[in-house]
């Protein structure tokens, strides 16, 4: 069911844009990458930067999982989206969506272990469990190359634990129920500021280096005139400069917004099969017996 977080918005602080213009409000989608109250809390003030350039309101909305956005997008559900590197390259290429700007920070993969286990290389983790999110994640399929290049092929020499979120990784570790687990940068680098004692008792095996895909882009449709586009480019690459933009960088560590490039969107393109109907997930699997976060805390 679709997740109207400007309802949201109203109850916690009537933060929408004041404007009393007749229009209907523009809908921003966002792929879901965290909680709706998390979206709200991070993004209210990309929100209302869009809502003050655009001249109308703006509502945020989501959906349920990965694929019911995708869907939703290429149904004409969102006049302009935040999404994950390889759903904006496929709304890109196959139905002309624009990006506008895209996030310097970059997706990338950190895999880890308990601090006092005996593992010290990835080849180690044969005939293991790793624990990681959604497998039609960046996250995952990095996860995956890197196994992969360790001789080892993720849901067959490495069997999955499937996680309600990238949040949930580190708990399993910690119950046992995966000797190693697969999550997000963007989440880890945060881990020793929100649950330090945890931090402590896990460790770093591998990270993705760089150059990884860029891990927001926020495009408009094809249908969108390029005056609009540039305008709203010009607004955002300079939100950087206004204390609430400061602030939104290093609450959502989008770090800063960048003109994109080709190149930069090419980085996504080894991911986007998975985005695709025929494709299928790992042939191990299992699920989490339900480890999670406490609620409010980040997820990815």
């Amino acid at each position: 069911m679709k997740i109207i977080l400007s309802m949201l918005l109203t109850v916690l602080g009537g933060l929408f844009f004041s404007s009393s213009v007749a229009a209907e409000p523009l809908r921003l989608g966002v792929f879901p990458y965290i909680s709706p109250a998390q979206m709200v809390e991070q993004l209210s003030p990309l929100r209302q930067r869009l809502a003050t350039a655009l001249e109308r309101e703006v509502e945020m909305l989501s959906a349920p999982d990965f694929m019911t956005f995708v869907e939703r997008q290429a149904a004409g559900h969102y006049d302009l989206v935040i999404t994950a590197p390889h759903m904006g390259r496929l709304a890109q290429q196959r139905d002309g969506w624009q990006p506008v700007v895209i996030s310097s920070q970059q997706t990338a993969t950190v895999i880890l272990v308990r601090a006092d286990a005996d593992i010290t290389r990835l080849e180690q983790l044969k005939g293991r469990r790793l624990a990681v999110g959604n497998w039609r994640s960046v996250t995952y399929l990095l996860a995956a190359r890197a196994l992969n290049a360790a001789g080892l092929e993720l849901g067959d020499d490495v069997q999955v634990l499937e996680t309600a979120t990238f949040s949930n990784v580190v708990a399993a570790i910690l119950a046992g129920e995966a000797v190693a687990g697969a999550t997000p940068t963007l989440l880890w680098d945060q881990w020793s500021h929100v649950y330090p004692e945890e931090k402590r008792r896990i460790r770093e095996l591998f990270r993705a280096p760089p150059p990884n895909p860029h891990s927001f882009l926020l495009m408009m449709p094809a249908a969108a005139d390029q005056a609009t586009i540039d305008h709203l480019r010009g607004s955002l690459l300079a939100f950087h400069r206004d204390p609430a933009g400061q602030a939104f960088f290093q609450e959502s560590n989008f770090e800063s917004f960048q003109l994109p490039s080709e190149e930069a969107m090419a980085l996504a393109d080894p991911f986007v099969y998975v985005l695709l109907p025929e494709s299928s997930g790992p042939s191990e699997t299992s699920k989490s017996s339900g480890a999670s976060r406490p609620a409010g805390k980040p997820e990815e």
